[in-house]
């Protein structure tokens, strides 16, 4: 596992005080990768599934990825744990009431239910019920609003991104609010489903996915051609300035996830992430954590390592923590709501 240190003398308590009190949002945390380890291992034994370890501890030393190729197999282990509709309404309450706990206030969650459907026969419905279910229960105990990316997995048939898409628009009222593309980016450009995209874009909805990760800069020129609002990752477009360009003309955010890319191995070295270049190069950027348990991080310490290993101010989080709610896919006004909560809370903060 990837032992992450920190300069704690470049985080005082004054600091780390305004990290908590500064409202929040996350725009890239995975449903399935959230679950913390306590409530993965109640899962698997209720289910009778053997994930190999019996424990908490055994369970963290499974989270050592050799490669990303290795994360997305033990990512696959892992959600064989989930089997019933409550179990997914379990775990959506958790992700909220724990986002809850460190000043965030709205999450866009993306939701791989074609894994559920295809490996174990689930309906959607009752999948996507469960979890509309729980964030209801979220929503009415601690006010956190949760929306959710359905994601066609890389590799799976084609047929399956176009369910996805349809369980997309189906799924509308229940917060559906995008299609997503996740997986192993290696030879799975955007451009394979290019019909199927379109199809669910001409449906009213967008199309947000994972590029330039695994894959350099052309993953990213590929999704370009479908107009996206956001890359989940996209760090490598610091490969190609004329993509930086690109991405600052077209005001595309970026959602950088820095111990994700450092624990896949898609970083090798803090000093080699392009984060503090990306910032500079004045594109939108927001901090997220993708999957916390699995990578030992919360979104509270991606904002610490903001300032510890990039050297960010509080005014410079101010801003990543306000791209976030400007750039989620809430409706125009209520997304207007929120950010002038937003300006409100920092302005109060004296930021």
């Amino acid at each position: 596992m990837v032992v992450l240190s920190q300069k704690q003398d470049a985080l005082t308590p004054e600091l780390d005080a305004l990290i908590k009190a500064l409202p929040k949002a996350e725009l890239h945390v995975h449903l399935e990768g959230s679950i913390q380890p306590k409530t993965l291992l109640l899962l698997a034994q209720q289910n009778g599934i053997d994930l190999g370890c019996k424990d908490e501890d055994a369970l963290r030393a499974m989270y050592s990825y050799r490669d990303f190729s290795h994360f997305i197999k033990l990512y696959g282990v892992l959600t064989a744990a989930l089997r019933k509709p409550e179990d997914f309404m379990l775990i959506t309450e958790e992700l909220g009431l724990g986002a809850a706990q460190q000043g965030t206030y709205y999450l866009e969650v993306t939701f791989s239910a074609a894994i559920h459907h295809r490996r174990k026969g689930l309906p959607f419905d009752e999948m996507m019920d469960s979890i509309a279910e729980g964030a209801a229960v979220v929503r009415q105990q601690v006010g956190v609003e949760m929306r959710f990316i359905l994601d066609h997995v890389r590799g799976y048939p084609l047929d399956y991104c176009q369910r996805t898409a349809e369980w997309c628009v189906q799924g509308r009222d229940k917060g559906v609010v995008a299609l997503g593309l996740g997986g192993y980016e290696p030879d799975w450009p955007a451009s394979l489903y290019a019909e199927i995209i379109r199809w669910v874009q001409s449906h009213g909805l967008p199309f947000v996915p994972h590029a330039g990760e695994a894959v350099g800069p052309e993953g990213m020129w590929d999704a370009l051609q479908f107009n996206p609002p956001r890359i989940g990752h996209g760090f490598r477009a610091i490969e190609d300035p004329i993509l930086i360009n690109t991405l600052r003309e077209r005001e595309i955010t970026l959602e950088i996830c820095p111990t994700s890319n450092i624990c896949t191995g898609c970083v090798s070295h803090w000093e080699a992430h392009p984060l503090r270049q990306l910032w500079d190069a004045n594109l939108l950027v927001t901090i997220n954590s993708d999957d916390p348990p699995m990578f030992n991080t919360t979104l509270l310490d991606e904002y610490r390592i903001a300032i510890t290993k990039f050297g960010f101010r509080p005014k410079e989080l101010a801003r990543l923590s306000f791209n976030a709610v400007h750039s989620s896919l809430l409706p125009l006004e209520k997304r207007m709501r929120l950010e002038d909560l937003f300006r409100i809370e920092i302005e109060h903060l004296g930021l």
